[in-house]
């Protein structure tokens, strides 16, 4: 895994959401500049609309209730009928970025996990969607805080 820049990961918490509650209204909209290699994440009740472009390469990850604790439950859109884009790249590249995604998670939300450091547990499941079976799947990214 790349070690990430912390002064490329920018966050902004929105609606009523502050560095250290609540969690199960917590939203995480994480979008980059291909030119600056900036990560930006969101972090309100709601996605980040307003962030979001036609090429949909944003992540959405949002904390849910699951087992007998939390997870962190996301997805990506490899393709559909509005997406431009060959499947098996965007399926690579999200795959293959999405480590650096989850430390800018983790990044910008360090003041949730300093203050609660048990979150540090919580799997991470992210579904790439897509209309081709071969890429519609969920993957374990293992725990948040591998991303340290």
């Amino acid at each position: 895994m790349k070690v990430l820049s912390p002064e490329k990961v920018f966050a902004q918490y929105r609606d009523e959401v502050t560095p250290y509650e609540p969690i199960l209204k917590r939203k995480y909209t994480i979008t980059h500049s291909d030119m600056t290699a900036e990560l930006f994440v969101f972090i309100a009740e709601n996605y980040a609309e307003d962030q979001t472009t036609k090429i949909r390469d944003e992540v959405r990850i949002v904390w849910e209730k699951w087992q007998e604790g939390l997870a962190l439950v996301g997805s990506v859109i490899v393709d559909d009928f509005d997406i431009k884009g060959i499947s098996p790249i965007r399926n690579k590249i999200f795959y293959n970025e999405m480590p650096t995604a989850l430390q800018a998670l983790r990044q910008a939300d360090r003041f949730l996990f300093m203050n609660r450091p048990e979150l540090d547990e919580t799997p991470v499941l992210i579904h790439f969607i897509s209309n081709n079976p071969e890429f519609d799947k969920i993957y374990d990214f293992g725990q948040i805080g591998i991303y340290k």
